[in-house]
């Protein structure tokens, strides 16, 4: 029983080229795989809170290097949970 932060980028941001294509199908393709993908992380997202009765789970928007990308919200996220510790 141990706390945890878990993160997950939920809902996954598309890509720009993804979003500007000129091209009605690679949009709606996009659109359909990123809906499936956010369906799927909701609930890996749910069995994990649900399963570790202890962890503390944040959904950023985002992309897979979300600490990358949202390094300062993933950083508030951190101390803010650090601070819960204490």
């Amino acid at each position: 029983q141990v706390p945890a932060l878990v993160i997950f980028a939920i809902p996954h941001v598309q890509e720009s080229w993804m979003i500007q294509s000129s091209n009605p199908s690679v949009r709606k393709e996009a659109e359909t795989y990123f809906t499936t993908l956010d369906g799927l992380a909701k609930k890996q997202a749910k069995a994990f809170e649900d399963g570790v009765p202890t962890a503390r789970v944040e959904s950023i928007p985002g992309m897979h290097y979300i600490f990358i990308s949202n390094e300062s919200v993933i950083l508030r996220k951190i101390r803010t949970f650090i601070d819960s510790l204490k």
